[in-house]
């Protein structure tokens, strides 16, 4: 029961309607208002669901976010993508140090064929510099073996 409505005020209520409505009409009119506060507490429980379901959409967006979050400041990803990073600069700083060594070797070996064979060009001043060449390579002839003489 209500805290502002006793029994006193209940006996009250109910004398005033069998007075004013009648003994006739009163089943009739306790039915209505018995509809009435169904169709009452009908629409506050729609009211208090509507408000339950966008609580918990908001709730659920909240969520979607922090887990976004998680995913993009995921520190096992960007550990890997440090890693790769890694990889690739390893990888691209070994390529140069392959390429100077050969560089290194070509103008070694670009030197030593030079001394060997001094050539008339080099005694006059090149007006261009020259890029060092690379004697192509040749595979080592196979010696072939002639049968003995037979006796």
């Amino acid at each position: 029961m209500n805290p502002g409505i006793g029994a006193p005020e209940l006996i009250v209520l109910a004398v005033l309607a069998l007075i004013v409505v009648g003994p006739k009409d009163l089943p009739m009119m306790f039915r209505r208002v018995g509809r009435f506060a169904g169709q009452a507490r009908q629409m506050a429980r729609d009211f208090q669901r509507s408000f339950d379901d966008m609580g918990r959409e908001a709730e659920m967006s909240d969520l979607r976010r922090e887990i976004e979050a998680l995913k993009s400041g995921n520190p096992v990803a960007k550990a890997k993508r440090d890693l790769d990073e890694v990889t690739r600069d390893l990888a691209s700083l070994e390529h140069e140090t392959v390429v100077e060594r050969k560089l290194a070797a070509a103008e070694k070996d670009h030197s030593i064929v030079s001394a060997k064979k001094p050539s008339a060009k080099e005694d006059i001043a090149p007006s261009e510099p020259q890029q060092p060449t690379v004697e192509p390579y040749q595979s080592p002839k196979k010696k072939v073996k002639k049968p003995a003489a037979e006796e």
